[in-house]
């Protein structure tokens, strides 16, 4: 049964030691903005910490509240989803392209069970003029639990913010 007022994951639960937070290199994306990792999102429904890995990776840590439920004790699609889409593109960005999505293609291969944190990681595979490749992945341990690939797009008019 899902604890619906559980008040959300422990900060203890979203580190990971070793690795530098993601918060300074990706700032200008305004994460505080952000329903997933912002501060300001409900606690409830998901809780995502980003980090630096090697060679430009982005790892994380993901946690899926009650408010986000798909079947009975379990995250939603759509959640998943956009926890992977999140990944993917701060991956672009933390490797210095600043893009758009243009493709997102999510496989789920086990289901995520509600109130518990799993491991996030994602990094940019190829770069083509303009468009840039991506996998990333939500594992439980060694267990791939949703993988993604996607099609990022660097943006024209883009002078910084």
């Amino acid at each position: 049964m899902v604890d619906f007022t559980h008040p959300g994951p422990d900060d203890a639960d979203l580190d990971i030691p070793g690795l530098q937070r993601a918060d300074d290199r990706l700032a200008h994306l305004t994460f505080e903005r952000s329903f997933l990792s912002g501060p300001h999102h409900d606690k409830g429904i998901m809780n995502v910490r980003w980090f630096l890995g090697p060679n430009d990776t982005l790892k994380g840590r993901a946690w899926f509240g009650p408010g986000a439920q798909g079947p009975p004790g379990h995250a939603h699609g759509g959640s998943i989803a956009a926890v992977l889409d999140e990944a993917l593109g701060s991956a672009c960005w933390a490797a210095g392209h600043p893009v758009l999505a243009a493709e997102l293609t999510t496989r789920f291969k086990q289901k995520v069970k509600l109130g518990q944190a799993y491991d996030v990681e994602a990094e940019v595979t190829r770069v083509e003029g303009r468009k840039i490749f991506v996998e990333g992945r939500i594992l439980n341990g060694d267990e791939v639990l949703a993988e993604a690939t996607g099609l990022f797009i660097v943006m024209r008019d883009f002078d910084g913010f």
